[in-house]
């Protein structure tokens, strides 16, 4: 707790006391040691313990002196709850109605108000005894602590701590709820609403007027009994308190259960345990603003932050080694102004994370970013200054503090702010004042730790309950006109550099010289050029020196439109400038007896530059030739392996990094390698690459009068060079097309379905008696009856004619492999029809057995999951030709499945889980496959369908599958798919 008594200041006042000796005579003259300050006179007149008696006197600070005269006199004796061992229970049940959930504090007041209702009444003494039995209270302790209060509050009028009226306090009226004036004409179901809604709001007005009054109490009390605070373990149900003290709750408080975070206590008591008693619930926050003085500042992390503008530190608060705030954000320049100047340079100006808006910092910004261009493109961090150079420039130009005067003007110096007049005036007089002004900044500077890790408590602190009478006034200048303030946030800055711009607009203005370490005059835009120029016009280049990242080396931005027409072999020359450390990589990764031919390396790379090579073709054919011709003998080529020198890594910034952008600007992707770029955005450039394509395709194909369909064609589309592919097409309308695709793989799979179609109108009559239904249609459509039949007919349509039309067959590019494939499909589609109708029916009949044995078998939604994967709208041309006499099988698997179920369903599930596990492997592989636009290899897509068998193999083995299958078998499969 703050203390009361403070040694007096040499240069106070002269004050001396007599001291007398034994014989009553006058022996020396001295001045006193210690004297009470005002506070402490205070507490010195209170009669009781000076931890109580500071709570009276915080009371009247909180307004809450009728309360606390209660609290504090019952504080000051024993216990007026009487718990006697017999009837321990019996105590505990009739002090509840005393209880408060949040203080045992409040619940003095509860039995005072209790106790001072009852004498209200009129009872007589024996009633009052009787009274006071009947819930277990000392009828001797009450008169005793009535007494103690009328004394206490005696002293409080007659020191001025409050008046008569509200030293007493008046029992609070119990207010009854009040019906709502609009009850009477209501319904029933109305005023039992509006009951409950007079409840809720009722019980609202005694909560908030009890909270409010719940702060004020519990403040003045934590005055007193600041050392008694304690807050919850995380890890158990004790209590951290003050000094590393630990100690627990007494089972007889009300929040013995609750265990609340934040505790204070009257008193703490050492039994078996150190025990807390009489305690409260608390706000961390309160302790701070109660005792000031009392808590420790610790700071940490100082660093700048952009977002704020300002240096800024965590601080920690602690109150006798308990933290009280664990961390908040402050202004690190009040804490520690040289250090927060020092992070501010760093970090707002060298490091440019700000948002000035200033001439200074925008030139700055440019002229650096140019130098660092010029490293990006020499590759070698030797020509912008480091970060300590730019530190020193800006630190001898900044002032150590800047001074605010009244007109709210920002100098660097004191003198700054002052008018000529002003300086006559405190040129005498206010001198030393000003000088020691500034040993005061100094000394209130330097007593927080520099490394901000804590701050003892500060002067102003103590000046707060000075014993000096009256306190010297502050020089005009120093109090009203000039403020010092720390240099590290952006608005203190700017109002800074506002008023030194006046004398030097140039003052923080950086030069060429400041920055760069040496000319660099080597780094030309000959060296390094801007664009890379090509017949289809010329495209920026950037350079950027950070290895391992993408965009390491130089990138070069293309538009979509000219991808396609970029030549390979010129991409690997670069730009000049960087050109020959390519070459002697390359000369590096040749066999020794080769490389000795050209040594030494940098003259034969100049040699080599100026023979004029062909830069649109390869680098490495062009340089062995020219290593054979230096030696004298071409039989060397024969030794140098063009292809494994080819294959040979360089670092990354080596090859040319392209970024492919559209007509937006957006980038579409980007990488090293032109022909995966070329095969990735095929897709993309589909959008753009069919305009002015109509001399290609035609409308409206009846017959097969297109001529020869080539398998690729080439056409320019501007300046660029496109390769597209040729096929027919069913259009929406049912009408055929010939249409141009950009990938081969979408060519192919429209062009079968085109040529199925122009099939169809050559065999008009055949298709006609086939759309009429396959034998045995109407029973499987009753049977099959999850699927339209319309749908289902067309579907079974498609798939005959798939099968008898093209089935295996190369797909037809002429009209003479057209007409052979009419011939084909004309004797195929009997056979086809035939054995697709007897599948059909099987199926059907064996989805039929197993949809009526499903009911609410345990595997039923799992196999209805099976069914809806197998025989789904669409399964007749989804289901490759192989598979449909296994269909069947599949479905009796299923059915078998079901009969086995019960006889071991451990074992059922330990076999599902084998499955779903190769079925989750597969999914994923696909699922890769099509996320990186590569085809899925028909072994792949098969595996599927292996996957079907092994649930043959392993629940209906007795149906045998046409090829061995097992988990470790199809695990080997699996993972041969590459």
């Amino acid at each position: 707790m703050k203390s009361h008594i403070h040694m007096s200041s040499e240069n106070g006042r002269n004050e001396f006391s007599q001291s007398k000796n034994f014989s009553g005579s006058l022996k020396t003259l001295t001045k006193p040691r210690y004297r009470l300050t005002r506070l402490g006179e205070q507490m010195a007149r209170l009669p009781i313990d000076p931890k109580i008696a500071r709570i009276l006197l915080a009371a009247k600070k909180h307004d809450c002196m009728a309360e606390i005269l209660v609290i504090a006199s019952a504080l000051s004796i024993q216990d007026p709850r009487e718990r006697p061992l017999e009837a321990r229970d019996a105590a505990a049940k009739a002090h509840e109605r005393f209880t408060d959930k949040q203080s045992d504090f409040l619940a003095y007041l509860n039995i005072w108000d209790s106790f001072q209702r009852e004498r209200d009444k009129g009872l007589s003494n024996k009633q009052l005894v009787q009274w006071c039995r009947q819930y277990f209270l000392s009828h001797l302790r009450m008169r005793e602590w009535r007494e103690l209060h009328h004394q206490l509050a005696q002293t409080a009028i007659e020191m001025g701590l409050t008046t008569k009226e509200a030293a007493f306090r008046q029992p609070p009226s119990q207010e009854q709820l009040r019906p709502s004036e609009s009850q009477g004409d209501q319904d029933l179901a109305a005023k039992l609403k509006q009951k409950q809604l007079d409840k809720k709001q009722h019980r609202a007005q005694i909560r908030a007027a009890k909270e409010a009054g719940y702060e004020q109490i519990h403040r003045a009390l934590l005055t007193g009994l600041i050392a008694n605070v304690g807050m919850k373990s995380p890890d158990g149900n004790d209590y951290t308190g003050a000094r590393g003290s630990r100690f627990h709750l007494f089972p007889a408080s009300a929040l013995f259960k609750a265990k609340p975070k934040w505790v204070m206590a009257a008193e703490l008591v050492e039994t078996t345990r150190l025990y807390a008693r009489d305690v409260a619930v608390i706000q961390p926050e309160w302790i701070e603003q109660e005792a000031p003085h009392l808590v420790r500042y610790h700071y940490f992390e100082p660093h700048w932050e952009q977002k704020r503008g300002e240096v800024v530190a965590s601080e920690r608060v602690t109150l006798y080694g308990l933290t009280v705030l664990p961390r908040r954000p402050v202004s690190y320049g009040k804490v520690a102004p040289e250090e927060a100047r020092e992070i501010f340079i760093r970090g707002a100006l060298v490091a440019q994370e700000s948002n000035l808006q200033t001439a200074f910092f925008a030139h700055n910004k440019k002229l650096i970013k140019e130098i660092t261009e010029l490293e990006h493109k020499s590759r070698k961090q030797d020509v912008l200054v480091d970060d300590e150079a730019l530190f020193a420039f800006y630190h001898e130009r900044l002032p150590e503090l800047v001074w605010k005067d009244a007109k709210g003007g920002v100098w660097g110096s004191e003198e700054g702010g002052q008018t000529q007049s002003d300086k006559t005036a405190d040129q005498n007089g206010q001198a030393n004042q000003r000088n020691a002004g500034r040993v005061a900044q100094a000394a209130h500077a330097d007593s927080k730790d520099a490394s901000n890790r804590e701050r003892e408590p500060s002067s102003h602190t103590r000046q707060n309950v000075s014993d000096d009478p009256k306190p010297k006034k502050q020089p005009a200048s120093q109090k009203g006109r000039l403020k010092p303030l720390p240099l590290a946030d952006i608005r203190t800055f700017e109002a800074w550099l506002k008023t030194a711009e006046r004398d030097n607009p140039r003052l923080l203005f950086l030069s060429r010289d400041d920055l760069m370490q040496h000319a660099a005059a080597h780094i030309t835009e000959e060296q390094f050029p801007k664009f890379w120029q090509t017949a289809d016009g010329k495209f920026k280049l950037s350079y950027r020196f950070e290895p391992h990242h993408p965009l390491d080396g130089v990138t070069m931005t293309v538009p979509l439109t000219v991808l396609n027409r970029l030549h390979a072999p010129s991409l690997e020359w670069l730009v000049p400038g960087m050109l020959r450390e390519k070459i002697q990589l390359l000369i590096k990764a040749l066999p020794k007896q080769i490389r000795r031919i050209c040594v030494p390396v940098p003259d034969f790379i100049t040699k080599f530059l100026e023979s004029n090579p062909d830069r649109q073709a390869a680098i490495i054919p062009q340089l062995a030739h020219f290593i054979a011709r230096s030696a004298g003998d071409m039989r060397i080529l024969e030794q140098i392996d063009q292809d494994a020198w080819a294959a040979q890594e360089l670092p990354e910034h080596c090859y040319l990094n392209l970024r492919i952008i559209d007509d937006g600007g957006q980038e579409l992707a980007g990488g090293r390698k032109l022909h995966e770029l070329q095969q990735q955005l095929g897709q993309a450039a589909a959008v753009t690459f069919r305009d002015n394509t109509q001399e290609f395709e035609r409308d409206n194909v009846t017959t097969w009068d297109i001529g020869t369909l080539p398998e690729s064609i080439k056409f320019a589309r501007g300046k660029q060079q496109l390769t597209g592919y040729l096929g027919l097409q069913k259009e929406k309308d049912g009408r055929i097309a010939l249409r141009l695709f950009d990938t081969t793989e979408a060519a192919e799979q429209a062009h079968r379905q085109g040529v199925i179609e122009l099939m169809k109108l050559q065999l008009k009559e055949q298709v006609k008696d086939l759309n009429k239904g396959i034998q045995g249609f109407t029973q499987a459509a009753m049977l099959l009856k999850h699927i339209n039949a319309d749908t289902l007919r067309d579907d079974l349509t498609q798939a005959v004619c798939d099968r008898a039309f093209i089935g295996e067959d190369e797909l037809p590019r002429n009209e003479k492999a057209f007409k052979e494939q009419i011939k084909r499909a004309r004797s195929r589609l009997p056979a086809v029809k035939e054995a697709l109708s007897r599948y059909l029916q099987e199926t059907a009949a064996a989805y039929a057995e197993l949809n009526g044995k499903l009911g609410k078998h345990p595997l039923t939604h799992l196999l209805r999951l099976r069914l809806q994967t197998l025989l789904a709208a669409g399964f007749a041309t989804r289901t490759p030709w192989a598979q449909w006499p296994r269909l069947p099988i599949y479905l009796k698997a299923m059915t078998l499945r079901l009969e086995k179920y019960s006889s071991n369903p451990a074992r059922d599930a330990a076999r599902e889980a084998d499955i779903q596990e190769l079925e989750q492997m597969w999914q994923e592989k696909t699922d890769s496959l099509i996320k990186q636009g590569l085809p899925i290899s028909d072994d792949l897509a098969a595996f599927k369908w292996m996957i079907e068998e092994l649930r043959v193999s392993l629940f209906a083995q007795e149906l045998k599958t046409p090829y061995p299958v097992s988990v470790k078998r199809l695990l080997k499969e699996l993972n041969s798919l590459n």
